[in-house]
């Protein structure tokens, strides 16, 4: 019998679990880091910037999209239903149903995966949007 073939995406895959923990892990230390030497507006915006994207890309990017897609419906589903939960979860941890309109961005970041395959793409983009929507409070 001859042995299976392993890709490089296979193996990135197989990686993924192991991603999302080291990544869990890796947050709870820099959040305990922060909040014991931070201000308050540090610590909001290091949560904002840094924590949110690591941890919500994780989650939701190797997590949940990723195994919607191995169910092969195909990405276009996997991305539209990760960006509805993504949305969901920011209305329910916030308790502002003006939190829906994260959707939006959800699926941008949903396509960015879809194509790269990369959380760490997702990550950066996640803060990219988050940085903009806070100076965006800022100067309002």
């Amino acid at each position: 019998m001859k042995p299976a073939v392993t890709t490089r995406a296979d193996a990135r895959r197989d990686l993924r679990p192991a991603v999302v923990l080291a990544s869990l892990v890796v947050i709870a230390a820099a959040t305990a880091a922060v909040a014991a030497t931070a201000s308050p507006s540090l610590q909001h915006a290091f949560v904002l910037v840094v924590l949110a994207p690591l941890f919500e890309e994780s989650v939701f990017r190797a997590g949940v999209q990723e195994q919607l897609a191995r169910l092969g419906r195909g990405p276009g589903l996997a991305i539209v239903a990760t960006a509805l939960l993504f949305a969901v979860a920011h209305v329910a941890l916030s308790g502002d149903p003006r939190r829906i309109a994260v959707v939006l961005p959800g699926l941008a970041i949903g396509v960015v995966y879809a194509r790269t395959g990369r959380v760490r793409d997702c990550v950066a983009l996640h803060a990219a949007m988050n940085a903009a929507w806070l100076g965006a409070h800022a100067v309002l």
